[in-house]
């Protein structure tokens, strides 16, 4: 009886690790071309495009991923969590896309014109055109209208493991913009605005390309289902604070230059170097593709060890970019071409923030897929921020690049600290919104299998 528990257990151990290098290499393979391709439109956009015209496409990006999180408010990362182990039933992922879009559609809506009022009061103040500053934003609206398609779509491919189409359809949007913009640089029709809405098509080609895949996964009702939709607010509520703050303090950096008499080129500085933080989008990918659906099924008795697990590997990574950061800051200057060649100071630092940003997406990802939302969560993580953005503005002038990507880290290292707060009062305390009666039951045949496994090594 124990030799058949210890062949049976090596056979589990050897298939987990079979199952768990594939996931390993499809999500490198996948999410390195797609970051490789993605980093190089950027890369090229800040050769080709002059400083005038990167300040403006600089601000319509920003504008762009404030308003994505103010439309969305969180709800698209609402569905691996409240499906949980339901991801099997096509009916239940569907009723929560139909549910999530609907309220970001309605968002949207209503911010359109609220963010036209704060783009074109930005615009006139650096004398932009008005007509290139109206294609900008209207591709802003299209972008951020077709990226909700493509997250929504893409979560039935990630809860139900596929992986290779999911980043199949990432690299197909990729490698349209990078094509297209290619041939708009020869032909001599590349501007800031003309870039937005290759982004923006960008974006509509993978929503496309992920639904088409999810209809096996998930269908949808016909109208949203109020429950759902409640379900999903009141899982969101808690979170809605922070959410809010967090979209706002996107434009701070540009709001803060304008405010101190900064110049056009600081805008573009900015700009160009938070293409360096991209470094990190290949291992933020991992965050929502692997760690959050394998956090939200994971059983309670392993919560905390693969917690620490987990940050201990992106302390690792961050501590060693940094280091290359601040060590040879010219490896990463090239990348930004001779404009930006003399940003060596600044290039140190902003990796260095960076890194603590993505160490807290990191811990953030692992509190959510565990449903460790509170009212305390948002309230703590404002404090905080806007304390040490209050220290900070009573020390430092942020009318220079330098000065704005001080306050970046400085946020930053508020926000990681908030969030591990969090995360530990949530492994105390537990969820805060428990899934159905009918999830619980599959969750307790998973212990008990995850049990078993166990026992089966002690033998």
């Amino acid at each position: 009886m124990s030799g058949f528990a210890s062949s049976l257990s090596t056979w589990v151990r050897s298939e987990t690790l079979q199952r768990r290098f594939r996931i390993l290499l499809v999500f490198l393979t996948g999410q390195g071309l797609v970051q490789l391709v993605s980093l190089s439109v950027g890369l090229l956009l800040l050769r080709w495009l002059n400083i005038d015209n990167y300040a403006q496409f600089s601000v319509a990006f920003g504008f762009q991923s404030t308003f994505t999180l103010l439309t969305d408010l969180g709800f698209a990362g609402t569905i691996i969590a409240l499906v949980g182990p339901r991801g099997n039933d096509p009916s239940v992922v569907g009723a929560y896309i139909r549910s999530g879009r609907h309220l970001r559609n309605s968002m949207l809506a209503w911010l359109t014109p609220i963010a036209a009022i704060f783009y074109f009061f930005i615009a006139r103040q650096y004398h932009w055109p008005f007509l290139k500053s109206s294609l900008l934003f209207l591709s802003i609206v299209a972008s951020i209208y077709f990226n909700g398609m493509a997250s929504y779509y893409g979560a039935p491919l990630l809860i139900r493991g596929r992986l290779h189409l999911y980043f199949r359809h990432q690299l197909a949007g990729a490698c349209f913009r990078i094509v297209v913009c290619g041939i708009l640089f020869l032909t001599g029709g590349l501007y800031a605005w003309t870039a937005s809405w290759v982004n923006s098509l960008g974006f509509f080609l993978i929503g496309w390309l992920n639904a088409r895949s999810s209809r096996a996964f998930a269908v949808l009702p016909e109208h949203p289902d109020p429950s759902v939709t409640r379900q999903m607010i009141r899982y969101v509520m808690p979170n809605l604070p922070n959410v809010i703050f967090y979209a706002l303090q996107g434009q701070i950096a540009l709001f803060l230059i304008s405010l101190f008499g900064g110049q056009v080129r600081s805008i573009a500085e900015v700009g160009a170097l938070g293409r360096l933080a991209q470094i990190f989008l290949l291992l933020s990918g991992f965050n929502g593709t692997v760690i959050e659906p394998f956090m939200a099924r994971l059983p309670k008795a392993q919560v905390l060890r693969s917690f620490l697990f987990v940050l201990a590997i992106a302390t690792a990574i961050g501590a060693i970019l940094s280091a290359v950061g601040f060590f040879e800051p010219r490896l990463l200057l090239l990348l930004l071409g001779a404009k930006y060649a003399s940003l060596q100071k600044e290039a140190g630092w902003l990796v260095f923030g960076s890194s603590l940003a993505y160490l807290t997406s990191v811990a953030w990802v692992m509190t959510t897929a565990r449903r460790w939302i509170y009212w305390t969560t948002s309230w703590v993580m404002i404090g905080l921020i806007l304390s040490t953005q209050i220290v900070f503005l009573c020390l430092f002038k942020p009318n220079t690049t330098l000065h704005v990507i001080y306050l970046g880290v400085a946020t930053s290292a508020a926000h990681l600290t908030s969030v591990l707060f969090n995360s530990a009062y949530g492994y105390i305390c537990g969820p805060r919104i428990e899934i159905p009666e009918e999830a619980k039951e599959q969750q307790i045949q998973i212990d008990q299998a995850a049990g078993q496994i166990a026992l089966g090594e002690e033998l």
